[in-house]
Formats: structure tokens, C-alpha cells, sequence
């Protein structure tokens, strides 16, 4: 695709979320964390938090591949900063970013991302949050009406006027690098028990 298609599609897109986004009817089960945390979420809920943490001052990581692209320039349209790559072990360029950003910024990470397994915990949160001192905020979401597409992820495309859950789980400290392997268990599990509690039969 051509540079100035690209764009407008870019721009297209933001319209898009903003529209749907402006429709949806949220449900915050627990408060919204507003200091420096790291927000982890799984891939398919890419557009509902994309929507409601537009305020936040929120970096992204977000592959350099091209799929990445199609979600890099939109979030920027909205004003979140990407940082571009992986997040394997905290080594990466854009881990790196990352780090340096998490003293005043929160960021945002797809543990399961950016190909799976879907909803698994890879290390490399855990890593930028023993490296950044932040703390991981588990953030699951569940949706009334949707679309699922039949990709790796069961990406999600809430429909217009959709009631949505979101909850926020308590904070995950990672203070030792010999904790790694212990965390990826402590978030995973804490992830699989707030996405069975947080069902939108549950909004009002």
C-alpha cells in the first residue's frame, strides 16, 4: 500500500473508533489507575481500551511489523506515543524505550501479542516491569455484542451502543529478577480469574 493511501486509511480508521467508541456504554468495575502503571491486555481487546484510554498519557508497544503499522499510525492520530518492536526480555530497542518512558508515561503491552499464543503470558512484561520499577495492572475486558474474527487472536469488534466491561486488577510488583518466572505465572493466573469474574451480564 501506498504511502498516501496508508494515511488516508489511517485516518479513516480514527474516524471509525471514535464513532464506535463514542457509542459504547462502559462499565468500570474497578477505578482506572491515573499514576505510571504497565496496563496488560490481551491482543483482542485492542479497540475498546484504544477508545477509553484515549486521555491518558499512554505508550504503546506495538510490532514493527506491517500489521503493526495499521495500529501504530491510528493510535498516534489519537495521541499515544508507540514504541516500535518486542518486548523480549527487556532487550529489545523498543523495550528499552519503554523503560525510559515508564517514569512518567503508562504504558500499554500485549503480553500475548504480537502472534500468540493467544491469551498466554510471554516474559517480556515482566522484564520491563522488574527493569521500569512499574507495576503490571491487569486490564481484561468483556463485550455484550461483537464481532470475532477468525484470527489468531479472536480479535473483537464491539458493535455500535455495546454495554462493556472493563476491570482493572491489583498491582503486580516484579522487585527480582529471579522473580520472572514466578510473575509470568502470578499475572497469567490473575488475568484468566478477572476475565472469568468480569462478564457483561454483570453491567447495569
Amino acid at each position: 500500500m501506498n504511502k498516501f493511501l496508508f494515511t488516508i486509511l489511517s485516518y479513516f480508521s480514527v474516524v471509525f473508533i471514535k464513532i464506535l467508541g463514542s457509542s459504547f456504554r462502559y462499565n468500570l468495575r474497578t477505578p482506572m489507575p491515573e499514576e505510571p502503571v504497565i496496563y496488560a491486555f490481551w491482543h483482542r481487546n485492542i479497540i475498546p481500551l484504544m477508545y477509553l484510554h484515549r486521555k491518558q498519557k499512554c505508550v504503546l508497544l506495538i510490532s514493527s511489523s506491517k500489521d503493526g503499522d495499521l495500529i501504530a499510525k491510528p493510535a498516534e492520530l489519537m495521541g499515544y506515543k508507540t514504541a516500535r518492536g518486542s518486548s523480549r526480555r527487556g532487550g529489545s530497542a523498543a523495550s528499552r524505550e519503554l523503560i525510559k518512558l515508564a517514569k512518567d508515561n503508562i504504558l500499554a503491552i500485549t503480553p500475548d501479542g504480537p502472534k500468540g499464543p493467544s491469551q498466554k503470558i510471554k516474559d517480556g512484561i515482566i522484564y520491563i516491569s522488574y527493569l521500569s520499577k512499574s507495576p503490571i495492572v491487569p486490564a481484561v475486558v468483556d463485550v455484550q455484542h461483537e464481532k470475532v474474527f477468525n484470527s489468531w487472536d479472536k480479535f473483537r469488534l464491539p458493535y455500535l451502543f455495546s454495554k462493556i466491561n472493563v476491570t482493572y486488577g491489583e498491582k503486580i510488583y516484579v522487585d527480582s529478577k529471579k522473580d520472572i518466572e514466578k510473575k509470568v505465572t502470578e499475572l497469567q493466573n490473575a488475568m484468566d480469574k478477572l476475565t472469568k469474574e468480569n462478564k457483561v451480564r454483570n453491567v447495569k
